[in-house]
C-alpha cells in the first residue's frame, strides 16, 4: 500500500511525500500524481521519500530515469539511497 500526500511549498515546488511500498504495482499511483504536476509546467517535486520501508528494483530504476531539474527526490532511507544511487550508475 502506498500513501501520497500533496503539499504546495509554493507557486513552483510540490512535495510529495510518499508513505509505504514502493512497487511496480504501487508505483503507478505516484507515475500519476507525479503527472498532475510535471505536464509542461516549471514546477519543481520534492520527492520526499521518508515513509517509504521497500522499493523494488523496477521502481527504483523508473524513478532514477526522471529524476532530474524537476524532480528532487530526498530523505531516503540509507537502503533505498543505495538502491537508486546503483540504478544510476548502471543506466
Amino acid at each position: 500500500m502506498l500513501r501520497i500526500t500533496e503539499n504546495f511549498e509554493n507557486g513552483h515546488v510540490i512535495r510529495l511525500r510518499v508513505d509505504g511500498s514502493l512497487t511496480s504495482e504501487s508505483y503507478a499511483e505516484l507515475d500519476k500524481a507525479f503527472s498532475r504536476y510535471h505536464q509542461g509546467k516549471r514546477q519543481t517535486i520534492i520527492l520526499d521519500m521518508t515513509g517509504v520501508s521497500f522499493m523494488n528494483d523496477e521502481s527504483a530504476a523508473k524513478l532514477a530515469r526522471i529524476k532530474g531539474e524537476t524532480l528532487r527526490i530526498i530523505n531516503c532511507s540509507p537502503f533505498i539511497a543505495a538502491l537508486l544511487d546503483t540504478v544510476e550508475r548502471t543506466e
